[in-house]
């Protein structure tokens, strides 16, 4: 399955949405850069979906970071997205802990995740200052978390559907984030509607995107386009043009480098190993930037 993320607009403009699918990218990520347990894997590639439709509903230039941390096995999920559409991801777990785990309860926040919190992070660089927001890890999936942040943050009204399918009879991962909002009236091409149309155009939309089955997101069978036709093709559905999204990591030699060079020369020496070697690896792709403290000493 193809990465990418296709934006449409039904109900005239009312309602403008986002559809996210990811395949080649978590093959990458999970199949390649990492070896998570099946549970860890799952929730990482829904991070990766949620993340991919939330970064590319804003206007940003930068990246936008989603990341779930919790005292569960599972502490840490990270996944971020440029505005050029390179993504990359990575999780933190116990082993042991996750063992302890029911296996009915393998895809449940609460068991996996614990109490913690979701961030949605933008940051544009060092001369624009950094958006957060944060939510408390509530609900049975991080797709209910992200509905619930945005139910707090009293912003757009938001639905958003999501599934992860693990690899299966030959077929790699596939993971798909489906998402609406509800535009304010008279902004960009949003109609300006009554009160009462307002609400039954988005109920209608809201409705619709219940209907959707996890097995139609992620069915590689199915285009996207055809997935969307399929619940809005009687709710004025434009399809507008696709984003390509690709699994790559930015890390860089130079980056470490300079990374270690602001570092006090002991703490420096103090990593490297009896060869005089620092081994400095990347946590999101497993990459090795090796270096000879010696090199480090001498500009």
């Amino acid at each position: 399955m193809t990465d990418t993320v296709l934006p449409f607009s039904v109900m005239g403009g009312a309602v403008r949405g986002r559809l996210a699918r990811l395949g080649d990218a978590l093959d990458t990520i999970l199949g390649d850069q990492h070896a998570y347990p099946v549970p860890v894997a799952a929730l990482l590639a829904e991070t990766m979906a949620l993340a991919a439709v939330l970064a590319t509903s804003m206007k940003f230039d930068g990246i936008f970071t989603l990341q779930a941390q919790g005292d569960g096995p599972v502490s840490l999920l990270v996944a971020d997205v440029t505005s050029g559409g390179d993504v990359r991801a990575h999780a933190r777990f116990d082993a042991a802990r996750l063992d302890k785990v029911p296996a009915a309860a393998r895809a449940s926040v609460p068991a996996l995740l614990g109490k913690g919190y979701l961030a949605f992070t933008v940051d544009q660089g060092p001369e624009t200052d950094r958006y957060q927001g944060i939510v408390e890890l509530e609900g049975p999936t991080l797709e209910d978390c992200a509905r619930a942040y945005f139910k707090q943050s009293e912003q757009l009204d938001t639905a958003i559907e999501a599934m992860v399918r693990p690899p299966a009879d030959g077929r790699g991962w596939a993971a798909a984030a489906l998402m609406i909002q509800r535009m304010p009236a008279g902004s960009g091409s949003a109609p300006i509607l009554l009160a009462e149309e307002g609400e039954e155009s988005w109920r209608r939309a809201e409705i619709l995107l219940g209907s959707v089955t996890g097995a139609e997101l992620v069915d590689s069978v199915l285009t996207p386009e055809q997935v969307l036709y399929r619940l809005y093709h009687a709710e004025q559905l434009v399809v507008f043009e696709a984003k390509a999204l690709r699994a790559r990591c930015r890390c860089s030699r130079t980056k470490v480098e300079a990374t270690l060079r602001s570092l006090p020369a002991d703490e420096v020496a103090a990593v490297a190993d009896g060869d005089g070697r620092i081994v400095v690896t990347c946590e999101f792709c497993r990459a090795d930037h090796v270096f000879r403290l010696s090199e480090l000493q001498h500009s």
